[in-house]
């Protein structure tokens, strides 16, 4: 088998980006890799390829875009980093206007409303430049490890009993407020919006309870066998 760029000479290797036969003059070894002059010569003088120019409308919908905490995110393949942003804000929203507690909603998303737009063009940035980005949860167990609060029952029930206790409060206080302005107020109202308050009172008493039970129950180590 002869070379592929000279006939009148025996090949000794295969080019691997091409797959032609090439002769020890055409042979180049690059990190223990066979390629031929060819295949160097048409890399060196290749056209870099140019990134795409944005345009006032791509930088308008992606700024629009980034007004909508996590669907920029959405928008540059992070879905699920973006789809946790959302449930995160609108969540809060509905739930804290559902149990009355409205003021939580600032508190929370806020916060989380700022940090979703600028992330969202720190993470353009970042591909922009050639990074490749990951598709990560929105918290990271390494870098805030929420376990074991998690498996502190006694500290979630107390923080449920809390949120129920406002919630309940926030009830009663919107029914006195009604009752001044327009008299008699049908106490069905009433009863509808306490019902999700007491389930939090009565489950964050429930976690409270068992924990101390699993206390109780546990063996105390520093007794001697």
């Amino acid at each position: 088998m002869n070379c592929n760029y000279h006939s009148n000479q025996e090949a000794q290797a295969i080019c691997e980006k091409c797959k032609q036969p090439i002769c020890p003059e055409c042979t180049i070894k690059v990190d223990d890799k066979t390629v031929c002059r060819n295949c160097i010569r048409q890399n060196l003088t290749a056209e870099p390829l140019t990134k795409p120019k944005k345009t006032f409308l791509t930088k308008f919908l992606f700024f629009c875009y980034s007004l909508i905490p996590g669907a920029a995110h959405m928008h540059l393949g992070l879905f699920r980093r973006g789809l946790q942003f959302m449930i995160i804000t609108f969540g809060v929203i509905t739930l804290s206007s559902y149990i009355g507690l409205e003021f939580l909603i600032p508190l929370i998303v806020i916060p989380a409303w700022f940090f979703s737009f600028f992330e969202s063009y720190h993470l353009r940035r970042q591909m922009e430049q050639g990074q490749t980005i990951n598709d990560q949860d929105l918290f990271d167990l390494q870098l805030f490890d929420y376990t074991p609060l998690l498996k502190n029952r006694r500290l979630i029930g107390s923080t449920i009993t809390v949120i129920g206790v406002l919630s309940l409060m926030r009830v009663f206080e919107n029914y006195s407020i009604l009752d001044r302005l327009f008299g008699s107020l049908n106490y069905y109202y009433v009863i509808k919006g306490s019902l999700i308050p007491l389930c939090l009172i009565l489950g964050g008493i429930y976690l409270i309870v068992k924990a101390k039970q699993q206390l109780k129950a546990a063996p105390d180590i520093t007794e001697n066998p």
